[in-house]
């Protein structure tokens, strides 16, 4: 039968905090001997294995009591004491806010009703059990607390989290004897951030930070039927979505697997369905560096969270890696991709540093294609900035071009996603008023119809817009010129990845077989024959069960794409 005064235990316990005299153990050290209860010593060790830290509140001299709780063995058990000869309402407070924990998560064990109702009053959540055994105040033995649900924790017979806490006291101490501010102290800290995307095999610590995070859990969204955990499987094999487990080290020591985000970027914007952070990196700036990663994607904070995610603005003590003990990831690594919709998850594997010609839609919903031969040939010119057909028709404008040849020529690695520049028939010339240049022009369908509707635009394009009915070899002819241009822009260290086309999987590549054969021969022979040009056959690289369709990967699809690129 369960102790009556158990019942006040209703939350999961993150952190028992013992009294000592009369509580771990029998009598009180200052007068004399104490009786150890040896039930009291294995049920700290059988705490800590299951990751329920353990903590001290005692009124005591600090050298005495740590060196009777070295010789009964279990000294190196307690995390952040607090023994001395002060008021404990305060210093339970001050324990837990140093461990980062919410009262509602802590016990407090005292055979003292005075100090009981004291802790009570600075920690109104917190689990306060009186510790006197009988009426005669004879002390009574607590290890049934072990049988409780809400002290069954995890395995954690490793003791990681137990060297979590030691880190945090580690890092309080370090601050306190540098005498420095806190953003001083996290500069000198040497934070590492490294980004898992590839974390099947780890879903269920993904369940526990969605789950079991409250603090900085921003989203709140919990998967806990089958019904949701298959849900978020089938989320996650969606392109476009972005996902991934965050590891956290600095020089004092290492956090584990503490936070998980899940967004899905669209033309219309972004989603995001899971952004939650373990407490124990609280006050790191680690969630704000994340969101500042992930370019400040705009949602629904579930409220109450511990911190905003844009204060502070800028997290600059914090590098990602790669592996960590590595130099900062990409460092030094500029990233230049240009192409399809395909290259958003593979850009996001690749690296921060990166500019994106990626297609989009305009203010009218049409979608803008930087995949386009115009793109690269078309001239750059001051006069032709404003003309019509540069801003109404072909989508990007002069100031995106100039910016694809600076990207070009100071970029380290450049990634060209083309096939469709070479698959479209619908290719314009536009020719100015002195008919010196001849403006090339990918125009949708959708584009075109819309711009003839209008009277006066249509008459400048019956005069001046011309179709270019061109076959098959020369379509590929303005793609290979567009690579031509890439390589004589790009520096020589630098390297170019051309993404090919699948020839076999999805209705697509029946439809097209052909023509995909075709336009990964030239890439190939271009590739081979300019060093620094590097061939991605995706079909060799990404499994079939990793397509969503002929052109579209799943994210574990994109992240092999990425990390090929990575290793190359």
């Amino acid at each position: 039968m369960s102790d009556p005064r158990f019942a006040i235990i209703d939350k999961d316990v993150k952190v028992v905090i013992w009294d000592l005299d009369e509580t771990f153990w029998n009598g009180t050290l200052s007068e004399g001997d104490i009786t150890p209860v040896q039930a009291h010593i294995d049920l700290v060790h059988t705490l800590v294995d299951r990751g329920i830290m353990c903590s001290i509140c005692s009124k005591n001299d600090f050298e005495q009591a740590k060196a009777e709780l070295v010789r009964l063995g279990v000294w190196d058990k307690f995390v952040f004491p607090h023994i001395e000869w002060s008021p404990k309402g305060q210093a339970v407070r001050s324990i837990l806010e140093r461990m980062q924990l919410r009262d509602e998560n802590a016990l407090f064990l005292d055979d003292n009703h005075l100090n009981l109702e004291e802790v009570k009053y600075f920690s109104p959540r917190i689990a306060c059990l009186d510790a006197t055994g009988s009426t005669d105040g004879s002390q009574s033995d607590l290890s049934g607390l072990a049988g409780l649900p809400q002290l069954r924790g995890k395995d954690d017979r490793d003791h990681a989290r137990l060297q979590q806490y030691r880190v945090l006291e580690t890092k309080e101490q370090a601050q306190i004897s540098g005498n420095l501010s806190n953003e001083e102290f996290l500069r000198q800290s040497d934070i590492q951030i490294k980004i898992i995307a590839d974390f099947e095999d780890r879903m269920d610590r993904v369940y526990e930070l969605i789950n079991r995070t409250n603090q900085l859990n921003f989203t709140k969204q919990r998967v806990t039927t089958d019904e949701q955990k298959a849900e978020l499987q089938e989320l996650l094999r969606i392109p476009g979505v972005h996902a991934g487990l965050i590891h956290v080290r600095d020089k004092y020591g290492d956090y584990g697997l503490v936070g998980f985000f899940c967004l899905r970027r669209r033309f219309n914007g972004t989603v995001v369905h899971h952004f939650a952070f373990s407490c124990r990196t609280l006050n790191m700036g680690v969630e704000q560096w994340v969101w500042n990663h992930l370019e400040r994607p705009e949602f629904e904070i579930a409220k109450p969270v511990a911190n905003s995610l844009d204060i502070p603005a800028e997290v600059g003590w914090i590098r990602q890696v790669d592996e960590f003990g590595d130099a900062a990831a990409n460092a030094g690594g500029q990233l230049c991709l240009v192409g399809g919709c395909d290259l958003q998850q593979v850009s996001f594997y690749c690296g921060s540093e990166r500019d994106e010609f990626v297609n989009k839609p305009d203010d009218d919903g049409l979608i803008v294609r930087y995949d386009d031969a115009g793109f690269f040939l078309n001239p750059r010119e001051q006069r032709i900035a404003n003309h019509w057909a540069l801003n109404h028709v072909a989508g990007h404008n002069l100031a995106e071009m100039e910016a694809l040849d600076k990207s070009l020529k100071a970029s380290d690695v450049i990634i060209l996603s083309m096939f469709f520049a070479f698959l479209t028939k619908n290719l314009f010339t536009y020719g100015f008023p002195d008919e010196t240049d001849r403006y090339l022009l990918t125009i949708p369908p959708k584009r075109l119809f819309g711009l003839v509707r209008q009277p006066k635009t249509a008459i400048q394009m019956l005069n001046h817009l011309h179709h270019l009915d061109l076959d098959e070899a020369q379509r590929l002819n303005l793609v290979r010129r567009s690579f031509e241009k890439t390589i004589g822009l790009m520096r020589p260290d630098a390297k170019l990845f051309i993404l090919g086309a699948a020839e076999q999987i999805g209705e697509q590549a029946a439809r097209t077989s052909g023509a995909r054969a075709v336009y990964n021969t030239m890439c190939r022979e271009f590739c081979e024959a300019h060093p620094g040009a590097i061939f991605i056959d995706v079909e060799k690289l990404v499994p079939a069960e990793e397509f969503v369709d002929s052109d579209h990967y799943t994210r574990k699809g994109y992240f092999k794409i990425a990390n090929f690129i990575n290793m190359a």
